[in-house]
């Protein structure tokens, strides 16, 4: 019988913040989070079998969830509030307090990433998530989502071409 209580005590907080970097809003974030274990379960419940990795399986998940979140928000161009209230605040950059003006710089340059990654192809957005935000290698992206490495890097690649990109046009 699988340990819930171990799994989500183990893998939460990395889940989290995973959610938390690529959505930037706790209601968005909590959401996911009970998504990403809840589809985990269910997941582990019709293999029949252990799982190998959990910590792969909940990344992936929550990042799919993620990126599924902010291709939602943005498509339906419901009013979001980049700002965050002093609790996530504390969540988000547990190090030290930026100021006013580092604030609304890097909520800015957040909503401009989350609005170019839901903008990705899947596997761009997914492989590009897990290398960039949540640190993971060519090969446990592979093992994970089922590409080869060579397919992880190609998809890495145009990510950062094509957000490169994006970054031009917003600069012009």
């Amino acid at each position: 019988m699988t340990d819930w209580t171990a799994i989500v005590h183990e893998h939460g907080p990395a889940v989290w913040r995973t959610l938390w970097r690529l959505l930037g809003n706790r209601a968005d974030a909590d959401e996911c989070f009970q998504e990403t274990f809840l589809t985990a379960l269910q997941y582990s419940r019709g293999l029949g079998r252990g799982i190998l990795s959990w910590s792969g399986l909940l990344q992936t998940i929550a990042t799919s969830r993620a990126m599924d979140r902010l291709r939602q928000r943005y498509r339906t161009n419901a009013a979001f509030d980049p700002l965050i209230d002093g609790d996530d605040a504390a969540d988000a950059a547990p190090s030290h307090r930026p100021g006013p003006v580092e604030w609304a710089v890097a909520s800015e340059l957040s909503e401009r990433l989350r609005r170019a990654l839901c903008r990705l192809p899947q596997p761009q957005a997914e492989a590009f998530s897990l290398h960039a935000l949540s640190g993971w290698s060519y090969e446990e992206i592979g093992r994970q989502t089922g590409m080869s490495s060579s397919a992880v890097g190609v998809n890495i690649h145009r990510a950062r071409q094509r957000l490169g990109e994006a970054s031009e046009v917003c600069h012009d």
